[in-house]
């Protein structure tokens, strides 16, 4: 299949409309078997047509003028699938696109058919068209409707559609968790185009979403605009971080609603504050009058938009004191839910996922240490039970490359003290293999740790933070500690009238350790969140 994209935007390869059309494409040619010619219509040399005719009277299908168009008359009529690109522009197709379109004219006879219309001078019924477009407004309706009856009177039933208003929204960064999860499906329709030449009716529900409800949309629509306001002294400033907050405030997530929040950012460089309202219904900006804040946020204007459009990690501008926060440091926590990715998640689906657990890692090692310090055998047997059961847990729960390093450590260990009897100081092999398991950890990329507390912090997302692999590698180490430091101290107790109670007094220092875990992960990211930009 040849593939030709007419790329009739204006502004190229930075074309919103374009961006959908690679999504296609992407889904259309995933092994990139079928060959694709891109014409950028706006780079084109191509007058318009003289409607002079001569190319039905004088020169039979050959236009008289010689620019671009003799060659892209010829790739035209190469091609097995054209797609139309471009955007919405004043009801209809931008002008040089339609100037491509008009000087189609050699490729139809003169003659008119009984149906009132030029019929065709070679036979391109094997051609199909998709026509791809996006416009600034909500709704299709009274705003394509002459455009789509244009195509569907040319092209007909080989004509198929991606219609997506509201496109406007694709160079907004600060979007791109709703935009690209808008592409997905654009993916998914070229794969179902190129399987089964049309869209399943799921795909095109879809596609026929809007990306944002109406009044949200036309609150970012107003705000993006850069036009300039005039102050108290008449003179006149395009305030960015105004526009850019009412963004924020227009894409606020109710949903993640749980209480109301006061978020203030104060932009040192501009020495302007603002504040976020954020209630259970919607999200009111503030640029005075202010109410004591719930959290709090110092930082310079552009590290703040540089992190909102990803061209910088806000953990690691945290990290790297580039800015600050005050307050509830929980407020932190949400706002990739309260305005950004985690939103579509719910949306979609697509956060529903298996969760790792720790009490999958512990269960083997708690069977040993409650049971081993009673019987040997009931000890080890049932520790090795522990851990198959654990693996079995695996069907419900996200494994992590530890639970089963953890089992098998624990089913060899138990053999051996099946097949040898062991000695007293079977009692702290459990702890001594656990805290090593715990500290080498704390030398990998991953923490052992944090795969079980990146749940509470946006999933495998949290690996990429600083903040977060820090705190849990420090955690990490003071678990191997802890539970190396009881293994030494089973040693002493060996043969004393205690080991029976060994399992119960064991995990003593680990509930006190459970408690100062819960504390400590709170506080240090808030106490390196709190300190003053460098």
């Amino acid at each position: 299949m040849k593939i030709l994209v007419l790329n009739g935007s204006p502004k190229k390869e930075k074309s919103n409309t374009l961006k959908l059309t690679n999504a296609f494409l992407d889904g259309l040619n995933p092994n990139k078997n079928n060959p694709v010619q891109t014409i950028t219509i706006g780079d084109s040399g191509i007058e318009p047509c003289l409607g002079c005719y001569t190319c039905w009277t004088k020169t039979p299908g050959i236009c008289c003028i010689k620019d671009d168009m003799q060659d892209y008359l010829q790739q035209y009529m190469n091609a097995d699938l054209i797609i139309w690109s471009f955007p919405l522009y004043y009801y209809g197709m931008p002008s040089k696109i339609k100037g491509f379109l008009d000087r189609l004219l050699p490729l139809s006879l003169p003659e008119i058919n009984d149906r009132g219309s030029h019929p065709p001078r070679y036979d391109l019924s094997h051609q199909r068209h998709v026509l791809i477009s996006t416009c600034g407004f909500c709704r299709t309706e009274n705003n394509y409707d002459a455009l789509l009856r244009q195509f569907e009177i040319i092209f007909g039933s080989r004509l198929t559609k991606i219609i997506c208003p509201e496109g406007e929204l694709f160079r907004i960064p600060q979007l791109s968790a709703r935009t690209d999860e808008y592409l997905s499906y654009v993916k998914k329709a070229g794969n179902e185009f190129l399987l089964k030449g049309s869209f399943s009716a799921e795909t095109q529900s879809k596609l026929d979403e809007l990306l944002y409800p109406p009044e949200i949309f036309t609150e970012l629509a107003n705000a993006s605009w850069n036009i300039a306001k005039t102050d108290e002294s008449g003179s006149q400033e395009a305030d960015k971080s105004y526009r850019f907050m009412r963004q924020m405030a227009a894409v606020y997530n109710p949903d993640a609603y749980t209480k109301d929040i006061c978020l203030e950012i104060h932009f040192s460089d501009l020495d302007k504050t603002y504040q976020l309202l954020l209630g259970k219904e919607k999200c009111v900006l503030k640029t005075d009058n202010f109410t004591p804040y719930t959290t709090k946020i110092e930082t310079a204007f552009d590290v703040w938009l540089d992190i909102s459009e990803g061209r910088k990690s806000g953990p690691q501008a945290m990290m790297d004191r580039q800015y600050r926060t005050l307050g509830d440091f929980n407020t932190m926590l949400k706002m990739d839910e309260l305005f950004g990715k985690k939103r579509q998640d719910k949306l979609t689906g697509s956060g529903i996922n298996k969760k790792s657990n720790m009490l999958v890692l512990l269960l083997p090692f708690l069977a040993l240490w409650i049971f081993l310090p009673v019987s040997s055998h009931i000890g080890a047997m049932l520790a090795i039970g522990a851990a198959a059961f654990s693996c079995l847990l695996h069907f419900w729960l996200k494994p992590t490359p530890y639970e089963r390093t953890g089992a098998f450590i624990i089913t060899i260990i138990c053999l051996y003290i099946l097949i040898s009897g062991a000695g007293e100081w079977r009692i702290s092999l459990a702890s001594f293999t656990f805290g090593i398991l715990w500290l080498a950890s704390a030398f990998f990329r991953i923490p052992l740790s944090a795969y079980y507390s990146c749940n509470s912090y946006g999933g495998e997302d949290a690996f990429k933070n600083p903040l977060f692999i820090k705190t849990n590698r420090i955690l990490t180490v003071m678990w191997g500690i802890t539970n190396i430091l009881t293994g030494t101290a089973a040693l002493f107790i060996a043969g004393s009238s205690i080991v029976p109670f060994w399992g119960i007094i064991a995990n003593i220092p680990i509930a006190l350790l459970g408690i100062f875990t819960a504390w400590f992960a709170k506080w240090y990211p808030a106490k390196v969140a709190s300190a003053a930009p460098s």
